[in-house]
């Protein structure tokens, strides 16, 4: 007997339905497969290099701006280191480093001065006056060996403004000393000015601002001009000029 093909076609059996209410399944597709990370084990990250030139360069910068921080700040401060008496110094007395001390003073270029660094050469000199404590020490107000001769001697005189220049007057700066008498209160004016004394010249030896507002000037002139100097100091009559042929 033979199967024929519609035979065979009814022979077949058709597929399963599904049954009521009932959803049919979705078959999932694979995922396709996806080559995995390389990963070579045993192998060690290496580190990341840095470059030198770079590392230079920043530490360069740091140090040029702290030193330019520096620079601007000494160049806003105009004072100078500067050595001052420690305490009244006597003529004849040599130097010691206690009678010394720095100061920081903005002072001018043209003024005379003695630097920290000369400290040295300054101890076991003599003070060729009396010089006051705090006073600006400078190169004229001391020698090797006290240079008075016995015709001469140091005076110092506190003057006030008026009676003595406020600037120009430094160490060995001649001067002229003048007595100007004082007019007498209520007297009538007669017409005849006022004569003054020339009692005679000296040199600066040691000048100091007090905190009075008057100047102390130290001078060194001749026994009899001193003395009469002195008087005029007592009376409040000295005035002190300067005059040309100073250093």
């Amino acid at each position: 007997m033979t199967v024929t093909d519609r035979d065979e076609a009814k022979t077949t059996t058709p597929p399963a339905r599904p049954a009521p209410g009932r959803r049919p399944r979705l078959k999932r597709r694979a995922a396709p497969t996806t080559p995995a990370a390389r990963f070579e084990p045993g192998r060690v990250a290496e580190p990341r290099h840095r470059n030198p030139a770079w590392l230079l360069a920043g530490v360069l910068l740091v140090v040029l701006c702290a030193l330019g921080g520096v620079l601007l700040f000494s160049s806003a401060d105009d004072r100078t280191e500067v050595l001052v008496a420690a305490r009244d110094l006597q003529p004849g007395e040599p130097i010691s480093r206690g009678d010394l001390r720095v100061a920081r003073l903005a002072i001018d270029g043209d003024v005379d001065s003695i630097s920290p660094a000369d400290v040295e050469g300054l101890v076991g000199r003599l003070p060729v006056g009396r010089v006051p404590a705090g006073a600006l020490l400078a190169g004229g107000m001391f020698a090797d060996k006290l240079p008075i001769a016995v015709d001469e001697m140091v005076f110092g005189a506190a003057l006030d403004p008026g009676e003595a220049p406020l600037s120009g007057v430094q160490v060995g700066a001649p001067v002229e000393l003048l007595d100007v008498p004082k007019t007498t209160p209520g007297a009538t004016d007669s017409g005849t000015p006022t004569k003054v004394v020339v009692i005679g010249s000296g040199a600066v030896w040691a000048v100091e601002q007090l905190a009075t507002g008057q100047l102390w000037i130290s001078m060194r002139v001749p026994r009899d001009v001193g003395l009469t100097a002195s008087e005029a100091s007592q009376s409040d009559t000295l005035r002190v000029v300067l005059v040309g042929g100073g250093p």
